[in-house]
């Protein structure tokens, strides 16, 4: 079991204990803090949510209502895969055991990549206890890129394209293009995963 505990349900319409609860769930960040606890204290003043689960929805449905940059604000409070991260980011990114420092370096890499390629993003994927080198391909794809062999080959080479690259400029998506748009709702969906991960994990489904 978890050692990690929630407040109760009926406290939530209090804003420090909403934030706290949240922070949890999701990832302290300066956007839960402005953007969600505000929209969601009016709604849970009047309506508690009989699980936490229930919670989580009621974020989804509130996220929907977000403009493009609101949403991009909140997907960049969450840690990058493969940075240094803490409390229970840290546990489930280390799930799938020890990392290379050449996966670190390419998902370092990859994630510059990500940011000029998706602007305003940050890359987001449910690590859901898959090692760090499974991820690696999996950026690549959505970037782009022929995926990287796994494992990476010593002699691979970790930080090609350059950031300043024809190749990597001819991959731009603009923000509020399709793909763009695309892209940022996987990333909120993916958000919803990691939170949904961490109550079965804490054992409040």
């Amino acid at each position: 079991m978890s050692t990690i505990t929630l407040p109760p349900l009926s406290s939530l319409s209090e804003p420090t204990i909403l934030t706290e609860a949240l922070s949890k769930l999701f990832e302290p960040s300066h956007p839960l803090r402005t953007l969600l606890v505000p929209q969601l204290l009016p709604i849970l003043r009047t309506n508690t949510p009989a699980t936490y689960f229930e919670l989580i929805d009621i974020c989804v449905i509130t996220s929907k209502r977000w403009n493009w940059e609101e949403k991009a604000e909140f997907l960049s409070g969450h840690p990058e895969i493969g940075a240094p991260a803490i409390g229970i980011s840290n546990t489930e990114q280390n799930k799938g055991g020890l990392t290379s420092q050449a996966v670190l370096r390419r998902l370092n890499h990859l994630n510059n990549l990500y940011r000029i390629v998706f602007p305003g993003l940050v890359y987001i994927t449910f690590v859901n206890g898959r090692p760090r080198s499974d991820i690696v391909p999996e950026l690549e794809r959505i970037i782009g890129f022929t995926p990287s062999p796994v494992p990476i080959p010593d002699d691979w080479p970790l930080d090609i394209p350059t950031l300043d690259s024809t190749e990597v400029k001819g991959l731009i998506r603009p923000f509020g293009s399709d793909e763009w748009k695309e892209e940022c709702e996987r990333g909120l969906g993916e958000v919803w995963k990691i939170a949904q991960a961490r109550l079965k994990t804490m054992e409040l489904e």
